[in-house]
This record gives structure tokens, C-alpha cells and sequence, in this order.
């Protein structure tokens, strides 16, 4: 049976709160069965990173219901990733944007500092934790709204070591 799409209430859920989004927040119900899918690489930088998305691709879903998340890193402590739906094949870019030129770095140590990329099979919420390009640390809060993130919220974090915002 495919699942459900994801039902989004954020104003509902968070209504003005201080609090921050979690993952229970934004549930979907997860799609048990998708179908074989080849990733439809559109863009240059899809292009580009071809193998690792295809292969990506005939993962398990592990975000938003029916997505697979596909990360790569790209230096010591910097992460790139795209999103692939596993019902269709379409290849998305992460919430920073183009997935061959954006980029999150976790700094040397991201056990220590908790810094990474976090997801649920069964929520629309995705977490960041570090600097995006270097810049404007944070924990960044995104909902997948469709086709496109959407941010929630950023919290200010200290740079985690290695990063130089």
C-alpha cells in the first residue's frame, strides 16, 4: 500500500511557540513498497554527481515518506547532498540549494559537536547542524513542503572547530 502524503500543520503545531520543531511535529507515513526508480539527473550538478545519486537512489527511503537522502562529503568535514523520491525518480537539491555547489561543513570533530544532517523516514522535518558554505553557523530547521525545503527556524550555534564563521 503506498503511503500517505505527509499532512503539514506548521502553524498549527508550532503556533507561535519558542520551542524548537521536532521530528514528531511533521509526520508522513512511510511508503513500504516504492518501485525501482532511476534518478532523473537534470541539472549540471546532478550531472556531475551522478554515480553517488543513482546509487543513492536504490536506497531505502529515509525521509519525508518516500525520499532517499543522498549525502557525499567534499573536503574534510563538508557534506553535499540531494534528495531523490523513490516513487518518481526526480533528483531535488538540499535545503542550501544547488547540490554540486552548496555545501554544509561539520568541522573536524562532528560526534563532538553534533554536527551533521538528520532525518526520519517518517517525517518532513530535516535538521542542520554547522556552517552552511562556511558561514552562519547554526541548527537550521527545514520542512520538505512538496518539491522545495522551506526553513522554520535558525538557532545560532557557536562555529564547530574547523569551521571559520
Amino acid at each position: 500500500m503506498r503511503g500517505l502524503p505527509c499532512v503539514l500543520f506548521v502553524i498549527a503545531v508550532l503556533g507561535g511557540t519558542t520551542r524548537e520543531p521536532r521530528f514528531d511535529d511533521f509526520p508522513c507515513t512511510i511508503d513500504e513498497h516504492p518501485p525501482a526508480v532511476t534518478a532523473e539527473l537534470v541539472t549540471r550538478s546532478q550531472r556531475r554527481f551522478r554515480t553517488v545519486i543513482r546509487e543513492g537512489a536504490l536506497r531505502d527511503i529515509d525521509f519525508a515518506g518516500h525520499f532517499a537522502v543522498v549525502e557525499w562529503g567534499c573536503g574534510t568535514g563538508c557534506l553535499q547532498m540531494a534528495i531523490v523520491d523513490r516513487r518518481s525518480g526526480t533528483v531535488y537539491d538540499g535545503p542550501f540549494g544547488d547540490s554540486g555547489r552548496s555545501y554544509l561543513e561539520v568541522g573536524g570533530n562532528p560526534d563532538d559537536d553534533k554536527t551533521g544532517i538528520f532525518f526520519r523516514p517518517d517525517s518532513a522535518l530535516m535538521i542542520l547542524r554547522g556552517c552552511p558554505e562556511n558561514k552562519h553557523s547554526g541548527t537550521y530547521y527545514f520542512l520538505w513542503a512538496g518539491m522545495r525545503f522551506r526553513l522554520l527556524r535558525r538557532v545560532p550555534m557557536d562555529a564547530p572547530v574547523g569551521c571559520d564563521s
